[in-house]
C-alpha cells in the first residue's frame, strides 16, 4: 500500500508571513482614515497594493524557474517588506503610508510564485489539489493569529502601534524561512548558468518583462497558441477568478470605511474582519474541502451564487442601517461571504494546478498571479470613487454584479465542456 506524502515542513513559514501581510491590508484602511484620510484615498493605497504584483510575480516566476533559488527569493522579499515596515514606522503620512503600503505589496509579491513553485517541487501531482487546501489553510491560521493581537492592542491604544505586531510577525518570517524552506535540486546546466553572470544576464534579459518598458500582449504568450479545447480551460479559469476577485475587492476596499463611516470604533471593525477569518476556515471542513478540491466547477457556481447573495444583502442594509447597527448585521453578511469564500477559492485554485502546463509552470503562476492582481487593483480602485461619489450601498451591489458575471463564465463552459472538466 502506497504511502501518503507528509505535509512539507516549508508550510510552516507560511503562518508568520501570512500573518504579517493581514495586519498590513487589515490596519493600513484604518490607519489612513485615522490620519483624516478617506475612501477615495483608501482605494488608492489597496490599488497600489495590488498592482505592484502584476509585474513583480512575472519577473519572480521567471527567476525562480531559471535560478531554481527558493529561500533566497523569499529571504530577498522580506527584506524589501522590512524596509516598508520602516517607511510606515517613521513616516506618519498619508502619502508616507501609500508609499510603504506598495513597498509592502512589492514584496510580499514576490514571494507568491515561489511558494507555488514549492508546492509543486514537494507533493506528487495528484496532491497538489490537496496541497492548495493545505496552503489555504496555513494563509487563513496565519491571518487569525496576525488579527487576534492587533485588535488586542487596537482597544486601548491608537491604530499605529499595530506596526509594532508587523515586526514581529515579519522577524518569525525570517527565522520559518530560515530553518524550513530548503532549495530543490538544480541541474548542473542550470547552476553553471547562475554562476556565469553575463550567461545569467543574459538568459534573464530574453524573457520580456525584464526590460524596462511596460508589459505588452506578448508578455502573455503562454497563454496563446491553445488548440485543443482542454487548453482553452486555463484562460476560462484566469476569467473567472479575475471577476472574483474584483468583486471581493469591490465589497471588502470599501467595507471598513463603511463600519468607520457609522462610528463603529477600530477595534470592532477589525474584530469583523478577524470574524470572516474564521468563518472562512469553515470551509475548510472535510467534506467541504474535499468537494472544492475535486474542482467541481457546477460546486463553485453555487458558492459564487451564495456571494452574490451577500453582496447584495450589504447593499440593502446600507441602505436602511446606520450606526452600531451596521456593525451587528455585519455578522450574519460575513457568514454568507465567509462560509462560500474557501470553497470558490480552493476550487479555483484547484482548477488552475490540474491545468498547469508541463513547462514553465512558474512564469503560468506569474501569469495567473498578475491577472489576479490587475483585477484586485481595479476593485480597490473602483471601491474607492464608487463609494465617494455614489455610496457604499451601490458599491456593494456592483460587486454583487462581479460574483455574478464569475459564476456565468464558469457556468457558460462547464456546460459546453462538461466532459473535460
Amino acid at each position: 500500500m502506497q504511502k501518503t506524502p507528509k505535509r512539507p515542513s516549508w508550510f510552516n513559514f507560511l503562518i508568520p508571513y501570512y500573518a504579517a501581510q493581514e495586519i498590513v491590508v487589515n490596519i493600513v484602511p484604518l490607519y489612513i482614515l485615522y490620519l483624516g484620510g478617506n475612501v477615495i484615498e483608501v482605494g488608492y493605497a489597496l490599488a497600489l497594493y495590488n498592482i505592484i504584483p502584476i509585474f513583480t510575480s512575472i519577473v519572480s516566476g521567471r527567476l525562480a524557474d531559471v535560478t531554481g533559488m527558493r529561500r533566497n527569493m523569499i529571504t530577498a522579499s522580506l527584506i524589501i517588506t522590512l524596509v516598508a515596515f520602516f517607511i510606515m514606522y517613521f513616516i506618519k503620512t498619508i502619502l508616507g503610508i501609500i508609499v510603504a503600503t506598495t513597498l509592502f505589496s512589492f514584496g510580499f509579491s514576490f514571494a507568491i510564485p515561489v511558494i507555488g513553485l514549492l508546492l509543486t517541487e514537494t507533493l506528487p501531482k495528484n496532491m497538489w489539489g490537496q496541497g492548495n487546501s493545505w496552503s489555504f489553510m496555513f494563509m487563513l491560521t496565519g491571518y487569525i493569529i496576525g488579527m487576534i493581537p492587533t485588535i488586542l492592542v487596537s482597544i486601548k491604544l491608537p491604530i499605529f502601534y499595530g506596526v509594532y505586531i508587523i515586526f514581529t510577525y515579519l522577524m518569525l518570517a525570517f527565522l520559518f524561512n530560515y530553518f524550513y524552506v530548503k532549495d530543490p535540486p538544480v541541474a548542473f546546466e542550470r547552476r553553471s548558468e547562475v554562476r556565469n553572470f553575463n550567461l545569467f544576464l543574459h538568459r534573464i534579459l530574453k524573457w520580456p518583462a525584464m526590460t524596462l518598458r511596460a508589459p505588452r500582449l506578448s508578455d502573455f504568450k503562454i497563454l496563446k497558441g491553445m488548440k485543443s479545447s482542454v487548453s482553452l480551460q486555463l484562460p476560462i479559469i484566469i476569467t473567472a477568478s479575475s471577476m472574483f476577485f474584483l468583486a471581493t475587492n469591490l465589497f471588502f476596499t470599501s467595507y471598513s470605511p463603511y463600519l468607520v463611516y457609522n462610528k463603529v470604533p477600530y477595534w470592532m471593525v477589525l474584530t469583523a474582519s478577524t470574524y470572516i477569518l474564521i468563518v472562512n476556515s469553515v470551509g475548510m471542513l472535510s467534506k467541504i474541502r474535499q468537494k472544492a478540491q475535486q474542482a467541481d466547477v457546477a460546486f463553485i457556481v453555487d458558492m459564487l451564487m451564495i456571494r452574490v447573495i451577500g453582496a447584495i444583502s450589504a447593499s440593502i442594509v446600507a441602505s436602511y442601517i446606520y450606526g452600531i447597527g451596521s456593525f451587528y448585521i455585519t455578522f450574519l453578511i460575513f457568514t454568507m461571504l465567509g462560509l462560500a469564500y474557501t470553497p470558490i477559492y480552493v476550487g479555483l485554485s484547484s482548477l488552475l494546478y490540474y491545468n498547469l502546463p508541463t513547462i514553465n509552470q512558474g512564469a503560468t503562476l506569474g501569469v495567473y498571479s498578475s491577472f489576479v492582481n490587475l483585477s484586485l487593483f481595479l476593485g480597490s480602485l473602483l471601491s474607492g470613487y464608487i463609494s465617494y461619489y455614489e455610496g457604499y450601498s451601490f458599491t456593494f451591489f456592483v460587486a454583487a454584479l462581479f460574483f455574478m458575471f464569475s459564476a456565468i463564465i464558469l457556468e457558460w463552459f462547464y456546460k459546453v465542456h462538461e466532459r473535460e472538466f
